[in-house]
């Protein structure tokens, strides 16, 4: 029997859906927000949500991608479709409502990990280099650009920042990087975490290994912990409880103002 899936972008793994309908609207300026989403992907109501409030507390324009290519953790009702030789044809976003859990199949641990091997950096880093040259070519070469990421898409802020793509980044629960890939977030890069306390990804040991390897690095960052929380808090979190709730508004209210200060 094939053991049970790991909660951490687990599509039968607790998902609470937050109130709200996705609205966001283009609005052009010299700062852009990237915002790289967990495993349940651009699809997933919350993670819009979450789009669409930074682009209003920042008064920017936020670019959600799709780094998955259509092949999220989650099942969407029309999932998009890639013509082979051809760029990406998305389905209109009432065609791509989230589906919420329960799901008839689970993946076993082992097509788990073959997913995540198929969504490395060999696989994810050239489509942020296509999303970055066009946000240059859109908003010009002088575009401020900075990241959110959230679990999967945490590693990817940590590696734009160290690969000097952008300067000012922030992670939620992030999973999967190495101390290698912090390790090039030096000087002049400005990163801040927001973490859970209950974690067995991003547990406490590798993420006070995190903040050592950045101070020796020389990097600007800030680090906070939030008690009675586990790893996807600050986007599928349970806002019917206290804590929880006020953990994803204050790290939210957090990236807000580390991205207003440094952005």
């Amino acid at each position: 029997m094939a053991e049970k899936l790991h909660p951490c972008c687990d599509p039968n793994s607790p998902s609470p859906i937050w109130e709200g309908t996705s609205t966001a609207e283009k609005q052009h300026g010299k700062r852009v927000l990237l915002h790289l989403t967990e495993g349940h992907s651009i699809y997933f109501l919350n993670a819009q949500l979450l789009a669409d409030s930074f682009a209003t507390h920042l008064n920017c324009d936020v670019i959600m991608p799709d780094q998955f290519r259509g092949q999220e953790r989650v099942p969407i009702s029309q999932p998009p479709h890639f013509p082979e030789g051809k760029e990406a044809v998305l389905p209109p976003s009432e065609g791509a409502d989230y589906v919420p859990p329960p799901y008839p199949k689970s993946q076993t641990e082992e097509e788990w990990e073959e997913w995540k091997k198929s969504h490395g950096p060999p696989a994810i880093d050239p489509i942020l280099e296509t999303i970055v040259q066009y946000i240059r070519k859109t908003y010009g070469e002088d575009v401020k650009i900075a990241g959110v990421g959230y679990c999967f898409g945490g590693r990817f802020i940590i590696r734009l920042l160290g690969s000097g793509v952008i300067d000012v980044g922030v992670v939620n629960h992030p999973s999967f990087y190495t101390l290698d890939e912090v390790a090039k977030v030096g000087s002049g890069k400005k990163l801040a975490i927001y973490a859970a306390e209950t974690d067995d990804i991003h547990t406490p040991e590798i993420r006070r290994a995190t903040e050592d390897v950045l101070t020796k690095a020389g990097a600007t960052w800030m680090s906070t912990v939030f008690s009675a929380t586990t790893h996807g808090f600050s986007v599928r979190g349970d806002l019917s409880i206290k804590m929880v709730r006020l953990a994803k508004e204050r790290a939210f209210r957090g990236a807000v103002e580390w991205f207003k200060d440094w952005l």
